[in-house]
């Protein structure tokens, strides 16, 4: 018996809603088959009925439809229309419990709204096609399961009852399929979820765990090469024949579009298929460069991260910022790609250096100031405990840092509402340091850490952020081997660095602020005396 979870019907009822909420309730991934095709496709639903039809499409539906079902868990909104193939029906129950939402097509068009127009089936009277796509599919959706009647209720309410349902049934056990391993931090977002795995041994049961994801075909892997050299047989015998292996050269000077396109040619030399996965083994710079790879060839790839920093365990794995630098500033090219899996395994923590193990617990504690004071308190106590990688308080800190992330990625997917800016707390100033240096005397961390400090007096000085919580910031910065200043880094640089920065708004420079140990503020235009002040502290202080 799998924990596979069906949820049908007509388009606008909420499937893809109710998903997203169910995944995270029973923590299971979520799959949007709409999603998938268009993925496998590299074009839109629409853009496939018009140049090839819908029995093209209804094909593509049943092949997603049998592999998705062949999986060990998952919660998956299907199609409006997949139901009505025979097999496709035969396919899902045979596979797990199947939940009909079901709607009146006048309150279906009023769900839709505009959107309906992109719907291949429901152009010109939208209502009409509502009705007769309705009265066509209503016996195959009849066939496939219970009926959840969702008029004039919220997508928590309908969630709700299919918990109860599956529940009362004795079918599903939460977490039951898990088999041992710590229960995933699950990212869910627009197009589909994703498990980040926390905890030791996880490279081992690599394997195991694609398998449960439904990642089974053909491994490109693009490691540090560093990397490579300290853990790469324990990686390497994880993979199957006909996988690859690419140890790359990493360093924030290889994440270029020069480099990229080196990539592209060895890749393309396999001949690498869209059903393919690539996987990005190494720090936030392999992570960024593999995720901007898989989201650009063959028009998107899937990929998967296996994060070996602290930084990039507790930040750039998570939330699908991915892309290369320019000379003109950090993550000015790139996109938003989220990868279908991220292995946060700690025991490949231990050959780093302390510098590199500091310069990732200043994103913890970045995340700490501007979301969750208990997290700061929880740091604060396990300073020292946490430079020397124990396991005890490694483990929860590192997950909480990512939850918190996750909680602002799923609000803020794409960063246009401001809520995901206020990971940028200590970025500002952080970007222009590293920008000014020439990437080579910072570590990222490190200038975030400047960036923090700077941030945090400015705030102080505008009021609002307590001077205590300041003093508590860098002290804790600097316990953990962090600097607070950066004496000698050229000004005018700095300035010209600020003038790219990407959180600009109308032309204007914009900062993250704390508003005391816990909450933050972005989009804060600060006054040009209090930035020279603060500059005038940073670049001469003490460090």
């Amino acid at each position: 018996m799998t924990g596979l979870i069906f949820l049908v019907g007509l388009s606008g009822t909420g499937k893809s809603t109710i998903g997203r909420l169910l995944s995270g309730r029973l923590q299971l991934p979520f799959v949007d088959t709409d999603v998938e095709i268009e993925r496998r496709a590299g074009k839109s639903v629409a853009a496939i009925f018009a140049d090839e039809g819908e029995s093209v499409f209804r094909q593509l539906e049943s092949d997603v439809l049998r592999d998705v079902s062949a999986r060990r868990a998952g919660v998956v909104a299907t199609g409006g229309g997949a139901p009505t193939d025979p097999s496709n029906r035969t396919l899902i129950r045979a596979a797990g419990p199947v939940f009909w939402l079901d709607a009146t097509a006048e309150t279906i068009a009023r769900r839709l709204g505009d959107g309906a127009a992109l719907r291949p089936l429901l152009q010109g009277d939208v209502l009409a096609s509502l009705e007769r796509l309705r009265s066509l599919r209503v016996n195959a959706y009849q066939a496939c399961g219970t009926r959840i009647e969702t008029q004039e209720r919220s997508p928590f309410e309908i969630a709700d009852e299919i918990v109860r349902e599956l529940r009362s049934s004795g079918y599903f056990a939460p977490a039951a399929w898990t088999d041992g391993l710590t229960a995933p931090v699950w990212v869910n977002t627009s197009g589909h979820s994703y498990p980040i795995y926390v905890g030791s041994g996880l490279v081992e049961r690599f394997p195991e765990i694609l398998q449960r994801h439904g990642l089974e075909g053909r491994l490109h892997c693009l490691i540090d090469k560093r990397v490579a050299s300290l853990h790469g047989a324990a990686f390497a015998s994880s993979l199957k024949k006909g996988d690859t292996w690419h140890p790359t050269e990493a360093g924030e000077t290889q994440k270029t579009l020069a480099h990229t396109y080196e990539l592209y040619d060895e890749l393309l030399a396999e001949r690498p298929e869209r059903s393919d996965t690539l996987v990005a083994i190494g720090g936030g710079v392999v992570g960024d460069l593999v995720g901007f790879l898989a989201s650009t060839l063959l028009r998107g790839m899937r990929f998967v991260q296996i994060p070996t920093t602290v930084l990039a365990q507790v930040d750039s794995s998570v939330g699908g910022k991915v892309g290369v630098d320019h000379p003109r500033g950090k993550n000015l090219i790139g996109s938003f790609y989220q990868p279908c899996l991220v292995l946060a395994d700690l025991d490949v923590l231990g050959t780093l250096p302390p510098r590199e193990i500091a310069a990732g617990l200043a994103e913890v504690v970045k995340i700490a100031v501007v979301q969750d004071a208990d997290l700061f308190d929880q740091v604060e106590a396990s300073a020292e405990s946490l430079s020397a990688l124990d396991r005890e308080a490694m483990e929860p800190t590192i997950r909480r840092a990512i939850e918190l992330k996750a909680n602002l990625v799923e609000q803020d997917e794409r960063d246009v509402l401001g809520i995901r800016a206020l990971l940028n707390y200590g970025h500002t100033l952080g970007h222009a340091i590293e920008a000014a240096t020439d990437y080579g005397r910072f570590l990222h961390g490190e200038a975030v850490a400047v960036g923090m400090t700077a941030a945090g007096r400015m705030a102080a000085w505008m009021g609002g952020h307590p001077a205590e919580a300041v003093e508590r910031q860098d002290g804790l910065l600097r316990r953990l081997g962090l600097p607070v200043s950066a004496a000698s880094v050229p000004r005018e640089r700095i300035k010209d660095a600020l003038g790219l920065d990407k959180k600009r708004q109308a032309g204007n420079l914009t900062w993250i602020i704390p508003t005391g140990l816990g909450s933050a503020r972005s989009g804060v235009e600060v006054p040009g005396e209090l930035v020279d002040r603060v500059m005038d502290w940073v670049f001469e202080g003490p460090s």
